[in-house]
Parts: structure tokens; C-alpha cells; sequence
């Protein structure tokens, strides 16, 4: 695999590349009224976080580390409607933005309530290591 990380959107899904050699910080954040949902899993299949909750003011759900290089990840991201049931959200990505020896990708949900792609937003930020 490539070490250039990447961010692949697709519906509600997400393909993420981490390079090899680093620890990835994740954040997963909420801009809504409406339950967020994220899950984080391995190319195997294996769901390594699921991330859910409300809020507004870029409200935190949760947190977590991931390596690189390891394998492809999947990130699915779903909203709760008023009747309770899970529906899909529409994607949008930025990055990898490298600035100095830190480097963050980003990947943010819109539910369909305004179009401000800010209802999850999915945050993997790293250091590049010194050769």
C-alpha cells in the first residue's frame, strides 16, 4: 500500500488509508439535534468503534486511536429521524492537510435538516514521523 493517506466517500460510506508508522488520534464530533451514529471498522469486517450521540456546538461523542497502515477502514455514518429509525447521511471529505509535521483528514455528514455538512464530523489527525 501506498503511505499517502486518503479518504474515499461514497453514500454514507467512507474508505480511509492511514500511512504505516503512525498513531492517528480520532474525534467524533456532533453539530445536531439528531443522534448521530459512526462506526469504525476493519477491512476483515471487525467493528472496532461505534460513536453515538446529540448535540450542538461541535459537541464531542468520542474518542479514540487507531495505527496506520494497518488496514483499509470503513467509517459508516447514520442519523436517528424522529421516529427513532437509522437513515443514512450524505458525505463530504478534506485532506490530508499537512501542515508542518501534523497531518489531518476529515470527514463530515449532512442528515438532510440544512446543508452545512457539520451534523458528524470524523477527525483523524497525526504526526509525520522524522526520518
Amino acid at each position: 500500500m501506498s503511505d499517502k493517506a486518503y479518504a474515499y466517500v461514497n453514500g454514507n460510506n467512507a474508505e480511509i488509508y492511514l500511512p504505516p508508522g503512525i498513531t492517528a488520534a480520532v474525534k467524533v464530533r456532533t453539530n445536531s439535534h439528531l443522534t448521530q451514529k459512526v462506526a469504525l471498522t476493519r477491512n476483515d469486517g471487525t467493528v472496532d468503534h461505534v460513536f453515538s450521540g446529540t448535540g450542538e456546538h461541535n459537541t464531542q461523542i468520542g474518542t479514540a486511536t487507531v495505527e496506520g497502515g494497518e488496514s483499509v477502514l470503513a467509517a459508516t455514518f447514520e442519523y436517528s429521524s424522529d421516529d427513532g429509525a437509522f437513515k443514512p447521511s450524505r458525505l463530504n471529505s478534506g485532506g490530508p492537510y499537512e501542515i508542518g509535521t501534523y497531518n489531518l483528514l476529515v470527514i463530515v455528514a449532512e442528515n438532510g435538516d440544512d446543508a452545512d455538512y457539520n451534523d458528524a464530523i470524523l477527525e483523524f489527525s497525526w504526526y509525520t514521523p522524522r526520518a
